[in-house]
């Protein structure tokens, strides 16, 4: 696998952090852009699942999203009020950006490194960055792939509510790191499960990188406002495959399930053992599903 160092590259008027991972032998299909989750960083992609797919021939894109890691940040926008936005149920309260916005940054990415059509894998609110690539950009995508989201139907039931509250001293970087720790294992995958010294030598990473908790309230924000997109998904004409964990604690089953019933053909396709995360091993069990729907 050749590997490019992490860059900084100008995308939809923001400066975001990519990487690229170049296949030993193309299998000459669109690259793969994985698009991370709420709050979380690039480097938090396990190398073993990069690897997966950069030996079956594909190139492989990775980025911060805006608010996050070393990509910009919006602090000038200030901090949403979430709990006004709850209240709201969608009637225009204002928020700094909304997820179509993090959609166009990945199209505006894919302008600045070439890359005219692409496959993309999103998680999580990456799912959703990802649900609005396929309806608001789909002469752009080749095949989109949503894993452990949601349609954000209001019938469905809403995220589970972490039991970690983050250390009252933000400056006590001990106390960071034991939250970091824990939260990444809260909803982990029981069939995969990722170490408690793997997971804690990434919170020593996440922190000694860019740890910004604004930032994870804006998109927070952003998730929150968009309210249902059971009717944008009924539009979809792109290739579509939806993952989702039977042992997700955090979206439930039942979320991706709704994704699956709402775009055309899509296909489904339910991981025993596989909860919130991208835990170890796990290219293994939907590695190969992820390859036949591309067709690698």
């Amino acid at each position: 696998m050749a590997t490019n160092k992490p860059s900084i590259v100008q995308a939809n008027g923001l400066s975001l952090c990519m990487q690229r991972f170049q296949p030993e032998q193309s299998a000459g299909l669109a690259p793969l852009i994985l698009i991370r989750g709420l709050g979380t960083q690039m480097i938090q992609w396990p190398s073993a699942f990069i690897e997966y797919f950069t030996k079956a021939g594909l190139e492989v894109i990775i980025f911060d999203n805006r608010d996050v890691g070393e990509s910009q940040k919006l602090d000038a926008a200030g901090i949403p009020d979430i709990m006004g936005l709850l209240e709201d149920q969608g009637s225009g309260f204002p928020v700094p950006y909304g997820i179509g916005d993090m959609a166009d940054d990945v199209v505006a990415l894919m302008d600045a490194l070439g890359v005219e059509t692409a496959n993309i894998f999103g998680m999580s609110l990456g799912g959703m960055v990802a649900q609005h690539l396929a309806f608001s950009h789909s002469a752009r995508m080749a095949k989109v792939i949503c894993v452990m989201s949601t349609s954000s139907d209001p019938e469905l039931p809403m995220p589970g509510v972490s039991e970690l509250a983050p250390p009252d001293d933000a400056e006590d970087e001990a106390a960071l790191i034991d939250y970091l720790t824990q939260s990444q294992g809260e909803h982990s995958s029981p069939k995969f499960p990722t170490p408690e010294p793997v997971r804690r030598e990434m919170a020593r990473k996440i922190i000694a990188r860019n740890y910004h908790p604004a930032g994870v309230v804006r998109q927070m924000a952003a998730a929150i406002s968009d309210g249902s997109r059971v009717t944008r998904l009924q539009t979809i004409t792109v290739p579509f495959m939806v993952l989702h964990g039977l042992a997700d604690t955090l979206i439930k089953p039942v979320c991706g399930e709704s994704i699956a019933a709402h775009v055309p053909k899509a296909i489904w396709r339910p991981v025993e053992g596989m909860g919130h995360d991208i835990g170890p091993g796990l290219e293994h069990e939907i590695g190969p599903d992820i390859l036949a729907f591309l067709g690698v």
